[in-house]
């Protein structure tokens, strides 16, 4: 069984569940965080301008995907809310990259490196404000920009 979700939103721990694979076919959004982590990985590795370039493209239609998603799914409360700085793809987005980050720096430093825990802790602030957000927007006192 799943997290609870708060509305329509994934919780932290069902997106990072999607970034390794798991669960993304129970909700569109979380096979929307799968493949943003997914190409994530293939920029980590491209030198090539033209590909990274392509890879960048599909991440902002990912991005764009996601906040469209957020647009229809979830109503957001105007009276008295404070707009967020980011949209949820682009935090979503944030949040694959430094999941990647993080696993890549324990492929290469091992798990006790100060660089593996930076990279770790990182991500852990990443999903403490992730928690935060989606639970004012849930209850109306934050709205999301529209892009």
């Amino acid at each position: 069984m799943s997290a609870p979700t708060l509305g329509a939103l994934p919780t932290a721990p069902q997106l990072l569940c999607a970034f390794q694979g798991r669960r993304v076919e129970e909700r569109v959004l979380l096979r929307f965080a799968h493949a943003l982590v997914e190409l994530h990985k293939r920029r980590a590795h491209l030198r090539d301008m033209a590909a990274i370039a392509e890879i960048d493209s599909r991440r902002s239609e990912l991005v764009d995907d996601i906040n469209d998603w957020i647009t229809r799914k979830m109503p957001q409360h105007r009276n008295g809310a404070s707009l967020h700085t980011e949209s949820l793809g682009a935090v979503i987005d944030r949040m694959a990259l430094s999941w990647v980050a993080a696993n890549q720096a324990i492929e290469a430093d091992g798990v006790r490196s100060d660089r593996t825990h930076r990279h770790w802790y990182h991500l852990a602030e990443l999903v403490d404000g992730y928690t935060d957000l989606i639970a004012e927007v849930a209850v109306g006192r934050r709205r999301l920009p529209v892009q």
